[in-house]
């Protein structure tokens, strides 16, 4: 599955979107959820306990001022790698 986390990490029920996900899942964070990719951010650490890469939305980094703050191992991508993760995952969810 897909999780598309496009509302602030601390909006959300963070349980939730962690008991709905699996290893085989990939996470990517659009909008006001790239918060979440910022350096040393306690909530990051929790989430890489069930994703290995977190992939975050270029253009949207870019428009909140967060592309320089990024934890590094996770992955900068564009519209065009987030279709390739939609034609990958037959579900999604939006968080």
């Amino acid at each position: 599955m897909l999780h598309i986390l496009l509302n602030s990490p601390y909006k959300i029920s963070i349980d939730s979107l962690l008991s709905l996900s699996s290893l085989k899942d990939d996470l990517i964070c659009i909008q006001d959820g790239v918060v979440l990719g910022v350096y040393n951010n306690n909530l990051l650490k929790k989430f890489h306990t069930f994703f290995k890469v977190i992939y975050f939305l270029k253009k949207d980094l870019y428009a909140r001022g967060l592309y320089s703050f990024i934890h590094k191992p996770d992955l900068i991508i564009n519209y065009n790698y987030f279709v390739q993760l939609t034609i990958k995952h037959k579900k999604n969810i939006t968080w």
